[in-house]
């Protein structure tokens, strides 16, 4: 999520200023990006060398794979809480292959494997619980995994359901107001499944690197079908500007710069650096796991506004796919999917000696560059990253080998 999003443990959800050392960074945040981003090659490649070699306090161990299993060639899988939070909300996840239940031991059971960041706010038990419980909860559904989309969609409907029963009948003060966003991906012996609630994304590098496809869709204010579905059920979305707050934390509503229809809302089209903002909950997403104050009316929510609906993509499997990255917000605000992917191929193309070939120790080396680079420039927010190397990546491995073989 980003800085303003719960950043602080002050009453209903309300924007927070950003701490002595996240002004530090902010101020020179800008000319940080611009040098990078308008580095020639040579310097970018730079760039990733200093990114990767920096060592940070209590910096986590990536979590790899050890051996191929069905379409997945490796895999890596890291988090981190960055420069400024002092917590890391963020939950990512890594379960290959998916294990067959003994109550279905008579079920067939295909190869699949299981890869999960939850986007955490207002607190980390809300992931936490996603992590702890998601993929049971899914291997538990009836229609799994013979279709794995219903099985994705019920899920995400029972997860919601037990997070409310756990706070059913709690007063105001005693709830659990802490969401998640989430993003969980199958893939199975022919298929990529991807369920997206929230702004953490998926893409895909295919063809060597020459195409790069953005897998889900970003579920922000900014996205006209969210947009029309607040406004249709009752609620509102604003430009996030700076706004004089009291002593409360609370600023006049009639302050805030709404987006009122189409016009307003094509006007900012475009725009990265503008954030919009739901009203009233002041959260830059539109969907999400958990939140009871916001979604719940017996806790002062409004119904239909920030759901807990996810999107589902399908993918058929293709010998083109090279490798796929999921990951949070504080990767992808500010870095580009492209940018994203030429990091992870700096790696490929230049650590496979120093790697001796392996795509497990070099998967874990992009997902830790993609990390680090993203801390400078200066992202603010907990960063999360999942690799997940494809057939294409292995066999330009295979062929970069034997090439060097021949010379």
């Amino acid at each position: 999520m980003d800085k303003k999003k719960y950043d602080k443990n002050v009453s209903n959800n309300r924007r927070a200023s950003l701490d002595d050392i996240s002004n530090k960074l902010q101020s020179s945040k800008l000319n940080s990006k611009i040098s990078l981003k308008e580095s020639s090659l040579d310097n970018k490649d730079e760039a990733y060398k200093k990114a990767l070699s920096k060592n940070y306090e209590n910096y986590p161990e990536c979590k790899i794979s050890q051996k191929a299993l069905g379409l997945v060639k490796s895999f890596a899988c890291n988090s981190y809480k960055g420069l400024t939070k002092k917590n890391n909300e963020d939950r990512a996840i890594v379960v290959s292959p998916i294990p067959k239940p003994q109550k279905t031991i008579h079920r067939t059971w295909p190869k699949m494997s299981y890869f999960a960041v939850f986007d955490g706010h207002g607190g980390e038990k809300c992931s936490e619980y996603l992590k702890n419980n998601f993929l049971n909860f899914l291997i538990e559904n009836k229609n799994f995994p013979f279709d794995i989309k219903i099985s994705l969609i019920e899920t995400f409907e029972k997860i919601e359901e037990d997070i409310y029963n756990q706070n059913k009948g709690k007063s105001l003060k005693e709830i659990d107001s802490s969401g998640s966003c989430a993003l969980v991906s199958i893939i199975s012996e022919n298929k990529i499944y991807i369920a997206n609630i929230g702004d953490s994304r998926a893409i895909m590098s295919m063809n060597n690197g020459n195409k790069v496809k953005q897998l889900t869709i970003d579920h922000k204010p900014n996205n006209i079908k969210e947009y029309e579905r607040i406004i249709k059920n009752g609620g509102k979305v604003y430009v996030d500007d700076d706004y004089q707050e009291d002593e409360n934390g609370k600023y006049n509503e009639n302050d805030l710069n709404y987006i009122l229809n189409k016009n307003d809302f094509d006007k900012y089209k475009g725009k990265k650096e503008i954030i919009f903002r739901h009203f009233p909950s002041d959260l830059a997403i539109m969907r999400s796991i958990g939140d009871l104050k916001v979604k719940k009316k017996e806790y002062g929510g409004l119904p239909g506004n920030i759901i807990g609906v996810p999107e589902i993509f399908v993918y058929d499997y293709s010998p083109s796919n090279d490798f796929m990255i999921m990951g949070c917000d504080g990767i992808y605000d500010d870095l580009t999917n492209e940018e994203i992917v030429n990091a992870a191929w700096y790696i490929f193309k230049n650590k496979v000696k120093e790697r001796n070939y392996d795509i497990n120790l070099l998967s874990k080396d992009c997902c830790n560059l993609i990390i680090k680079y993203g801390m400078d420039l200066l992202t603010s927010d907990n960063l999360s990253c999942i690799v997940i190397g494809l057939d294409g990546i292995q066999k330009f491995l295979s062929l970069k080998k034997i090439k060097e073989k021949n010379k």
